[in-house]
């Protein structure tokens, strides 16, 4: 239709459809006939010229109408839909909580803000976009098997943004990494000169092997435990007792992340230990810090990802380990290095012990759940995890052994040297 002008009782207007877009008022003319007005005709001639001049010329004067209004202006173009990470970690340890923030588009304030963790099809956290236009989420991983880069993305109606974080395990490297400069061989056949022994006792019981330093037989014993634990045995066996310059076993003493001999932990997030809390006549309460870190890390699995602070359900229940020196022990074949431990089986009644997998009170789900969060540490040895419960067999979360009713049994095994 185009543009084109209209004449009313008070002004001449240049339409576009039913609306204005400029408008000539018009005026009294002083000393003139009355009702005379007059309008100046700059503007007009400015419509007439113009590249696409009005199409036609419409007089509603004195017909009544109503006088046109003003084309509306045009609707404000939609806000930017944006959301932005502006903080997040670009390492993190598992178990530990860490927390993505950004801002967003004041459209976005309210809505609510969700971040995912690589392909998955549900949300590891939301949260909601403040009246300042920002947000924050927290978050935790509970399971990695090996150190990995891990895709993160917020999205926010049909806002995105992405980041990428790296995970480490919970078996970290821990103060205390020392050269002996050894000038020879120590322990069963070595050199063992006074200043290298000295030096091997004072690393040992920095290590929590208070016992090194007992005697030359109990030092040579330590020296075995050392070398079966970083050798992966649940026996003291196989090894020779002596620390030769430079090899193997030295190099583990040296490292950051030797293995600490060490009274495993009561209690913490989603554990209990019976063995520590209930049975004090019971010595099988000692072990490695490795072991200790799977207890603590499987704990915090299993109450984020099943227990959930639910009182009803029974915690892990942790049982045998190791005697206060390793070594031998009437009980069991193995657990005699640290790096071995036995769980309790949960009951329905929220307690622990006393049953087998095919009592009325035994709880499977539970037990399922305290395989997966073995199964989710990274250095639970997946092999060895023993329970004889064929419907978890069947599920491969376990394996058969003789002699396990009525417990799990799992192992650690050994991280790199540094």
């Amino acid at each position: 239709m185009g543009t084109w002008i209209k004449e009313t009782d008070k002004a001449i207007y240049l339409m576009d459809g039913a609306y204005y877009l400029q408008k000539i008022d018009k005026t009294a003319h002083t000393g003139q006939v009355e009702g005379e007005t007059f309008f100046r005709t700059g503007q007009l001639k400015t419509w007439l010229n113009s590249k696409e001049p009005p199409g036609f010329f419409l007089v509603s004067v004195g017909t009544g109408v109503s006088e046109p209004q003003p084309l509306p202006p045009p609707p404000a173009p939609p806000l930017s839909q944006g959301i932005t990470i502006t903080k997040s970690p670009s390492q993190v340890k598992i178990y530990q909580p860490y927390q993505v923030a950004g801002t967003a588009s004041t459209s976005l304030v309210g809505k609510t803000v969700e971040l995912y963790i690589d392909n998955s099809s549900s949300p590891a956290a939301k949260t909601t976009i403040n009246d300042n236009q920002q947000w924050l989420v927290q978050s935790v991983f509970i399971a990695v098997p090996k150190p990995q880069v891990r895709n993160l993305k917020v999205v926010a109606g049909d806002a995105s943004d992405v980041a990428t974080l790296t995970l480490t395990p919970y078996i970290e490297d821990h103060p205390g990494g020392t050269k002996l400069n050894l000038g020879g061989s120590v322990g069963s056949g070595g050199s063992n000169r006074a200043s290298d022994v000295r030096k091997v006792q004072e690393r040992l019981i920095a290590l929590g092997y208070t016992f090194a330093n007992k005697n030359y037989e109990t030092f040579v014993q330590t020296i075995r435990l050392f070398q079966s634990i970083i050798s992966g045995r649940t026996a003291v066996r196989g090894v020779d007792g002596r620390i030769d310059v430079n090899g193997r076993t030295q190099r583990f003493l040296e490292a950051a992340n030797a293995p600490q001999w060490m009274l495993m932990p009561s209690r913490g997030v989603g554990f209990y230990n019976l063995e520590v809390i209930d049975q004090p006549w019971d010595k099988h309460d000692y072990g490695i810090d490795w072991m200790s870190n799977v207890i603590k890390a499987a704990g915090i699995h299993y109450e984020l990802a099943y227990r959930k602070n639910r009182e009803g359900i029974a915690p892990i229940a942790v049982n045998d380990v190791s005697l206060p020196q390793g070594g031998d022990t009437i009980d069991h074949a193995g657990h005699e290095t640290g790096n071995a431990g036995d769980l309790a089986l949960p009951r329905l009644d929220g307690d622990f012990g006393g049953i087998t997998w095919s009592d009325r009170r035994y709880d499977r789900p539970a037990t399922k759940a305290v395989l997966e969060a073995l199964r989710a540490q990274p250095w639970v040895n997946k092999s060895t995890l023993y329970f004889n419960d064929p419907v978890l067999i069947n599920q491969r979360l376990c394996s058969r052994a003789a002699g396990h009713d009525n417990h799990i049994h799992f192992e650690v095994m050994v991280p790199p040297t540094p």
